[in-house]
This record gives C-alpha cells, structure tokens and sequence, in this order.
C-alpha cells in the first residue's frame, strides 16, 4: 500500500533528502557469515501459451483484441500471519459484476520462505488455490511479490512482506506490531536509517537476502506457470534504491522469472516514493520486452486531509502515461485509492476513473479485503481503504464504471457520463467481438443504438459487439 499517512508533506520532502543523504553515512560493520542454499530444482519449462501479451503500448489477448485490465489488490490482511485470508471461493463471485477482471494478488515472501532456504509448500498451495479461484470467475492474475518497509521485523515493527533474516544482522529486529501505532509508518520508514541500511545490504547482497529473493520469484514463476490465467509478475511492490540498484535487480528478477515462465509479462514498479506524484522515474527502461510500467498514484493531500476538494489526478497520472509512451509499453496503475470515509470519496474516484477511461488506461485499485472489520480495518497498520465493508457491500471508495474491457479493432473514442456512454472503434471482424463493460442497471430505460450490420448483446454485465464487416463502428447507450 501507499506511505503517505503521514503528518506533514513537507517532512515527507524533507524525508527523500534525507533518504539519499543516508545512502553515504552507512558504516562497514561486521555481517553474519551465510550458508549458501541448495540450489531449486526444476522440470521441463511450461509451454501454455500466454493468454496476453504485450504489443507496443496495448494489451492484447490471442485473438488479437486490445484488452483493458481494471481490478483491485487483495488483500490488505494478507500482510499478516496468517498470510492467508481468501479461505472460499465465494469472496470472488461478485467481482466480475462490479468490472473486475484482474487481481493483483500479493505474495508475501515471509509467508513463503520464513526460515531461510526452507520455502513453505503450505502457503505456495494456498496461492495457487486462489489463483484457481479467480480462473473460476475468469479474473486475470497479476503476482504481487509485495513489501512495505522491508519487513515486520524492521521499521517499529509495521513493515511487511520480507522475512525476519532478510533483515541485515547489522540492526536489531523489532517486535512486528501492524496496530493502530504503525499508522506513521511512512514517515518512519522515511526517517529510519536501520531501514535504508537493510536496503543498502539487501541491493549489495552482502548476505545473501537477494539472491534469496531471485530465487523465490523463480520458484513462484515455475509454479504459477501452471495457471493459463496468471498474466504476469510485478518484480517487487514499491521498491527502494538507487536507479541503479533497481535497474540491475529488475533485469536479474526478470530473467529468473523468464527462465520458468517465458511468455509472462512484466509489471515494472518506479521507486516507491514516485507514487507521491511529486517525482519521476528516472531507472533505465529494463533489457527485457513484453513489460508493463505499472506506477502507482496516492494523492498525498486526499489523504493527509481525509478530503477531496475537487483537484483533478490529471497532472501526475498524464506524467506517468507519458513515461510509458515514451518507453512504449502499455501503463497499469497498480494502486490508487482512498479511504472510505474520505470527505467526497466518490466524486474522487469518479475522477480517477474519468482519467483512465480517457487513455482505456488499466488499473488496479487498492484494496479488495473480503474479511474487513470495523475493528481491524484492513488488517495491516490501521489502513482502511478496502472497497467492502464487514457485510461484502461496497463502500463508496468503489465506484463502477463502464470501460471496454477488450476491442476487436482500433479505439477511435470513448465517452461515458452517469447516463450515457459512446464507443468508436475501427473494427476488424477477424478478431471476434467487442466486449464492454456496463454497470448493472445502466442500460435500464436507456436506447441502444448501432452503426449499420452492427449486433450487440448483454450477457449479464457485459455487451457483446459484432459487425462482420471491416470499418468505423459506433455503439451509443443514451436516455
């Protein structure tokens, strides 16, 4: 999740300059000696085709039509032991009704490798029951090897995702909390030099916690090879480290994934404090093709005052699209959101979801936690951004909106409001139908009208349109 619950923006500048400033006060202390793992065995490579892949700046599926990822991180809890919340497949059935087609599912490397060289087979199978789950509802999966703060162990104890021996033996663990008291986590991580000393050791790998973490993506990747509706892999959530630093462990997580699961794409992460909106990404574009630069956008300010007053997301999002045009890759937002009790909470994320449907940008919104509790919140550090309550209803910081989710053709133009909505594509009947999107109840009482030898049908919440001959297509759904 994001680290902007923070006192002040300006401690949160002041704190990037101290980030960097730290990176050349590290000292040489005396490291643990480690003992090399056994070295992963494998079988034959997966050969399933890949039910996506990248071309230029689209998503295209095997028929060729482009396809628009929308859908939520899940789950906030799953940060914490137990590691595994998503007990039913039922927590996933009203997904696809609210235009959910992706999770981003997060993995969390404790969960899995909690002794070193010992990987738990428990929590692997738990994933892969998951991802078989989202297959039932035909939800694209997106592995999240997810951290925040490096670890539990680090960072007061509100850190997540690496285990207690990762940390580097040169600083004390701390007894992991995740409570009410870690909701100052950024600021702290920001200010924390053992934080920023456990990345320097981490990046060098001075005792061994990357190669570790190589190794740990290869053996997730060899698994989830298996699953047809695993689309990718994000190398690492919200990662520290110099450009350099990031570039080198992004190319070498890559390849490790690549070596088990050739056909998968990529989500590449900027550095995390990028998702303030306030910096840019400057790491060098990866060596590897069929990526995806997958940012992410908090508004720092939404979430300081627990308000919206009405400031467009325009301004950063435009420069994280132009980031990815100029790489020329295709841009998911991998997390955006509020906080349910937010002041305007919708006419916020009605804003942000205006932004992506002007580009048909993906996204995936943060966060989806099925066993939310008043109490509790999401379940890590007081966080309450889960887009469900208690009861499994939605909360307003979801709002669903119509998108096309895959086009058999060239988009011309997309315009939706509350009431209406207008799609123009330049079709190509070879590539089968084109597929939107509609939230139910939206074309109750409304008329649909179709360009000449066009035919559309709603199944459930999606329209299906076909027109057998090649050319400019237009659907409008209006009053």
């Amino acid at each position: 999740m994001n680290f902007y619950h923070i006192n002040s923006f300006y401690k949160t500048l002041l704190g990037i300059i101290v980030t960097f400033a730290l990176q050349g006060c590290i000292g040489n202390e005396e490291v643990v000696d480690v003992v090399s793992c056994d070295i992963s065995e494998y079988g034959s490579v997966q050969s399933n085709s890949a039910m996506l892949y990248v071309d230029g700046q689209q998503i295209k599926d095997q028929q060729g039509r482009e396809v628009i990822l929308r859908g939520v991180n899940t789950s906030g809890d799953s940060k914490i032991p137990p590691f595994t919340p998503l007990t039913s497949s039922v927590m996933f059935d009203p997904l696809p009704e609210w235009g959910i087609n992706t999770l981003r599912l997060l993995f969390t490397w404790e969960a899995f490798e909690p002794t070193r060289c010992d990987y738990e087979e428990a929590y692997l199978a738990y994933y892969e029951q998951v991802v078989e789950w989202a297959a039932e509802q035909g939800l694209y999966v997106i592995v999240d090897f997810h951290q925040d703060a490096f670890s539990r162990f680090s960072v007061k104890g509100c850190g997540e995702g690496f285990p207690a021996w990762a940390v580097t033996s040169t600083v004390p663990l701390k007894e992991p909390d995740n409570g009410e008291s870690c909701e100052s986590w950024g600021t702290d991580m920001i200010f924390d030099i053992s934080h920023h000393k456990t990345w320097l050791y981490f990046h060098r790998d001075i005792e061994g916690a990357r190669s570790r973490y190589i190794d740990m993506a290869k053996t997730v990747a060899d698994r989830m090879s298996a699953h047809p509706n695993v689309i990718g892999y994000e190398l690492m959530n919200e990662p520290w480290g110099t450009n350099e630093e990031l570039a080198d462990l992004f190319n070498k997580v890559g390849a490790a994934i690549r070596s088990r699961h050739p056909e998968s794409i990529l989500f590449v992460p900027p550095h995390a404090l990028v998702s303030s909106g306030a910096l840019g990404n400057n790491i060098d574009k990866p060596m590897f093709d069929n990526f995806v630069y997958a940012p992410h956008y908090y508004d720092p300010f939404v979430l300081l005052s627990s308000a919206w007053i009405g400031v467009d997301p325009a301004g950063p999002l435009d420069r994280m699209a132009a980031h990815a045009a100029q790489w020329n890759v295709p841009l998911l937002i991998g997390e955006y959101g509020a906080p349910a009790d937010t002041v305007n909470v919708k006419g916020y994320m009605s804003a942000y979801n205006r932004w992506l449907n002007s580009g048909l940008y993906s996204g995936t919104q943060w966060n989806y936690t099925p066993t939310w509790q008043e109490e509790t919140k999401d379940g890590w550090n007081h966080e309450d951004l889960s887009i469900v309550d208690s009861h499994g209803q939605l909360r307003d910081n979801f709002v669903p909106t119509a998108y096309p989710q895959a086009i058999a053709g060239d988009v011309v133009d997309f315009e939706i409001n509350a009431n209406s909505l207008r799609f123009h594509w330049v079709n190509n009947p070879l590539l089968g139908t084109t597929e939107i999107y509609l939230p139910m109840g939206f074309m109750d009482n409304k008329k649909l009208i179709l360009s000449t030898g066009v035919a559309c049908q709603l199944k459930g919440v999606v329209l299906h349109c076909a027109s057998p001959t090649n050319g400019d297509v237009v659907v409008e759904i209006t009053d």
